[in-house]
């Protein structure tokens, strides 16, 4: 498999707000939300925020050095989205489940492979998220936390704040300062499925699961925000 690739510096020009993000930021990077394309994220830039300049000015240019260990799981399934479908990763196996229920989509759970429930969205006027063990229960807006300039979104995952990066239809996971950003993971989709691909070292820093939640609700085409 061949590494990734660091994304160019981008300008982190402010839009026009016609242009801007929509509840579901990335629809900008070629996300489309289609069940609210025209509303606007209004998340609030809390006081527990990372510095903001510490990402997206400082994005890697170059190719890493040598290429990383990197592992592919693929949400594959989609009923009719990735709300409900099944995540396999390295040797074709099952690492998780994600169920909605119905007909209300009151909320989504996502199970690990042995039936045991690790994460809930729920999907309110003001939706949630809680990764036990990981993340407390809490607004799913603060959880993945727009930027002032909405060109990317933060992560904290035990006291490290991380970043997502949309790149054309690329969305790119970024450490946050204060050393120079590192490529932990990048989530495209495919033909019928949608692609996380995370190094060795993110699953290893237990940054797998909060992935897989991450990606549930980028590519939802919900309003979380």
């Amino acid at each position: 498999m061949s590494a990734f690739r660091t994304a160019p510096r981008a300008s982190s020009r402010i839009q026009h707000p016609s242009d801007m993000f929509t509840n579901n930021p990335y629809a900008q990077g070629g996300w489309p939300n289609p069940q609210n394309p025209l509303s606007i994220n209004n998340a609030t830039w809390g006081k527990d925020s990372p510095p903001q300049p510490s990402v997206y000015g400082a994005l890697p240019n170059a190719v890493p050095p040598s290429p990383p260990n990197i592992l592919t799981f693929l949400f594959v399934s989609l009923n009719p989205t990735i709300l409900n479908c099944t995540v396999v990763g390295p040797h074709a196996q099952k690492y998780f489940d994600v169920t909605t229920n119905s007909p209300n989509v009151g909320a989504s759970t996502i199970f690990l492979k042995a039936g045991r429930p690790f994460a809930v969205v729920e999907w309110h006027n003001q939706p949630t998220v809680e990764i036990y063990g990981v993340a407390p229960r809490q607004a799913a807006a603060r959880w993945l936390e727009l930027s002032h300039d909405r060109a990317y979104q933060s992560m904290q995952v035990q006291g490290r704040w991380y970043a997502w990066v949309p790149r054309d239809k690329v969305i790119s996971l970024f450490t946050v300062g204060p050393n120079p950003p590192e490529l932990l993971a990048r989530v495209t989709r495919e033909p019928e499925m949608v692609k996380l691909e995370i190094t060795a070292q993110a699953v290893q820093a237990g940054l797998l699961e909060p992935a897989v939640v991450a990606t549930v609700l980028l590519q939802s085409g919900r309003n979380y925000g």
